[in-house]
């Protein structure tokens, strides 16, 4: 288990404390620990070296036992999570509560304590439990619930069960992973499983799991006499409650009994055209709600089997006749396919829809940014407001990135949540950011900071502060609820603030949590391009905003993008890799994305860089 599955356990472990109303001390013991191991230097996993102890980094756990608050209890924990990949006392708190409760605590308007109450007074043990209870009409008068709260509380529930089917990338990718791993231990598949289908295409919203796997030879996934191998069995175990099928390359279907370790055949739909059923899979649910695919093949059919699962359905069905798997010339590579079919080259993440066709059948596709085109980082925060790490250290891992400049841009006054940065506390930043850029080489350090939206649309600080900044983003962190006139006319306010540089997170929405506010887009963008306002495309997994469709919307009213970290720790510089997906997916050539500008073009084209 990875630090990061760790201390999500541990953190579900001091929530499900509080709601069963243990005492508190007990819950911060774990939450302290889910921080600690979040943010630890070192992986605790094991690696490939002598000194370690199977399952486990022995000097990373023997750091971890130096670390203040972090008491044996923890440390037996995290070790057994990293030697079974389990923790016992986290199965027993969801076997007598349930994991569905942990669901509640992304609902909006929802906190342990509201949960913990929901919990212990009405007995709800999961969202269903709650939406009974909101139909019910019981929750009305609830002492501390008034009447909009409710209604959050009901919007929310809504949007949360419409994702059930359909889950943010953020929460797939683990899973995705953990599956490839546990595949990659088979002696009969050839490399590591390949993500396709949602996951290739980088989409922030998945509907399902799909993985490929190229196997030593066909004998692998023709299982003979209906056998399931031993090694296959082990992996289909903890998905034996779901329906497990596989499908031969004839269409033939059977369903996986895991009493016998066999299959049976199931009686056959009608034959299809499409050449995609052709395909060797074994398809199953993670849950009851949400599937997953792996695909079978071998290095003669990989690229032709990556290229027929790739394709979204409205892509795959404007493509020309594609090739069928039994009839296509063994080794064939996705850009000769299409080139058999008479198109350009079309990345995985335009292959969404139709347009990228039409695009390739007139040799007019862009061409997308690249990772290696990202100089710098324009949002990022230390910990002088809600960020995990000094000005010194971030910087010291922004340089070690290879990143030519990079903003420090810390939360503004109104964000008290996120110990926001008064006046005097600004500007005695700005002095310490002047000290270090002066000091370091190999990467310039530009000094912000993100700039809280009022509800009227004035901003934090007065243009005299403003103006000694080197970049201001200006972004939304309250009133969500707004109308939408209200709303746009708050954003477009800011935009045409002469001191903002970007507007951060422009549309506030939570991929999995909440939706964005109500607002008009083509207002608020062509806003953007007649100001020379930068948009951002806030690389947080958790935000993903803008969305592609209306990162393509500003790319043709000529407006520029950011792709930025927002980074609150170290690791999260990491951001730009799936900040880059969005840009990719929203059409962006390396032109229309300032990060992949020099400082001096930044300072030229964008006026960053330069205190007024």
């Amino acid at each position: 288990m990875t630090n990061h599955e760790i201390s999500a356990v541990f953190r579900a472990i001091g929530s499900l404390l509080q709601i069963r109303g243990d005492d508190a001390f007990r819950a911060r013991i774990y939450e302290r620990a889910a921080d600690v191991i979040e943010d630890f230097p070192s992986e605790l996993s094991a690696e490939a070296s002598e000194q370690n102890t199977p399952g486990y980094n022995k000097s990373a756990i023997e750091q971890l036992r130096a670390t203040p608050g972090i008491g044996k209890a923890i440390q037996d924990k995290t070790v057994e999570m990293l030697e079974t990949g389990r923790c016992r006392y986290y199965d027993d708190l969801t076997a007598e509560m349930g994991t569905g409760i942990l669901e509640l605590l992304e609902l909006r308007g929802v906190g342990v304590k509201t949960v913990g109450r929901f919990y212990q007074e009405l007995g709800v043990r999961d969202l269903e439990d709650l939406q009974a209870l909101l139909e019910s009409g019981k929750m009305r008068g609830l002492k501390g619930i008034g009447k909009k709260t409710l209604q959050m509380i009901s919007e929310s529930l809504a949007f949360r069960t419409q994702l059930r089917k359909a889950r943010p990338l953020w929460a797939v990718l683990p899973i995705a992973q953990r599956i490839s791993e546990n595949l990659a231990q088979f002696g009969w598949i050839k490399r590591k499983p390949e993500f396709t289908g949602h996951l290739r295409r980088s989409e922030e919203i998945c509907r399902g799991i799909e993985l490929i796997v190229e196997c030593q030879d066909e004998s692998a996934f023709q299982f003979e006499n209906g056998v399931v191998p031993d090694s296959l069995q082990a992996f289909l175990e903890p998905f034996s409650q779901t329906q497990i099928v596989f499908k031969t390359g004839d269409q033939t279907q059977y369903l996986y009994d895991s009493d016998s370790a066999s299959l049976i055949e199931k009686s056959q739909d009608e034959p299809t055209s499409d050449v995609r059923e052709m395909l060797p899979v074994i398809q199953f649910y993670i849950d009851q709600y949400f599937p997953a695919s792996i695909y079978l093949c071998t290095a003669a059919t990989s690229e032709l089997t990556l290229f027929l699962t790739t394709a979204a359905d409205a892509h795959f069905d404007a493509l020309p006749d594609c090739p069928s798997p039994q009839t296509t010339e063994h080794g064939i590579t996705e850009a000769e396919i299409y080139e058999e079919l008479g198109l350009s080259y079309i990345p995985p993440e335009l292959r969404q829809d139709s347009t990228s066709v039409a695009a390739a059948k007139d040799n007019t596709l862009p061409d997308l940014v690249e990772f290696t085109d990202l100089r710098g980082d324009l949002h990022a925060h230390t910990d002088s407001s809600d960020g995990r790490n000094t000005l010194q250290e971030i910087v010291a891992a922004a340089k070690a990135e290879g990143l030519e400049y990079f903003a420090i841009t810390d939360h503004s006054v109104s964000s008290t949540v996120a110990n926001g940065l008064d006046q005097k506390r600004l500007l005695e930043q700005v002095k310490q950011v002047r000290e270090l850029d002066a000091e370091i080489e190999g990467i310039t350090v530009l000094a912000g900071s993100e700039v809280d939206i009022r509800r009227s649309g004035t901003l934090d600080f007065p243009d005299e502060i403003l103006a000694q900044l080197d970049i201001v983003v200006a972004s939304v962190h309250s009133h969500f609820n707004l109308t939408e006139a209200e709303m746009t006319k708050r954003i477009v306010r800011a935009i045409e603030h002469p001191f903002v540089n970007i507007i951060g997170h422009p549309t506030g929405r939570m991929l999995g949590r909440r939706p964005m506010y109500p607002l008009n887009l083509e207002e608020v963008i062509a806003a953007a391009a007649e100001n020379d306002t930068v948009l951002e495309i806030n690389g947080s997994p958790s935000r993903l905003d803008l969305d592609p469709q209306f990162v393509r919307m500003a790319k043709d009213a000529g407006v520029l993008l950011a792709v930025n970290t927002d980074a609150h720790a170290i690791r999260q510089l990491s951001h730009r890799h799936s900040g880059l997906n969005v840009a990719r997916r929203g059409w962006l050539t390396k032109a229309e994305v300032i990060n992949t500008y020099t400082l001096e073009e930044l300072r030229e084209q964008c006026s960053i860089g330069v205190p007024s």
